[in-house]
């Protein structure tokens, strides 16, 4: 009877253990599931980082070059102002000494403000 009981146990164990590798099994390949998911969704958020990344590079170059050209303009305005003697609008001169592109009222000349 011993031997019964003895083989039952075994056999009971190993049901017990496979079960659990079964278990395990499925569990693991659920988050290998997951992971893959999660790596997909990775990619494409990097390469949307990517591409953002870019375009802000793109509008700060573009920025900068309209900066300087808005420098240039607002001192070819300044020079004809001078040159012609016509007073620009306060607002405009407003505009040119916070940006620090007129220095002091007392240099203006024309710029009169």
């Amino acid at each position: 009877m011993n031997k019964k009981n003895s083989a039952a146990t075994e056999k009971t164990s190993r049901d017990a253990c496979q079960d659990r590798v079964d278990r395990l099994t499925t569990e693991l390949r659920s988050q290998s599931t997951e992971l893959e998911r999660l790596h997909a969704i990775y990619d494409e958020l990097d390469t949307r980082n990517a591409l953002l990344h870019n375009e802000v590079l793109r509008l700060k170059r573009a920025q900068r070059t309209n900066v300087q050209d808005l420098a240039h303009v607002a001192a070819a305005l300044v020079h004809v102002s001078k040159v012609k003697g016509v007073a620009l609008d306060p607002t405009t001169v407003g505009i040119l000494r916070r940006r620090g592109w007129l220095t002091s009222k007392s240099r203006t000349g024309a710029l009169r403000a």
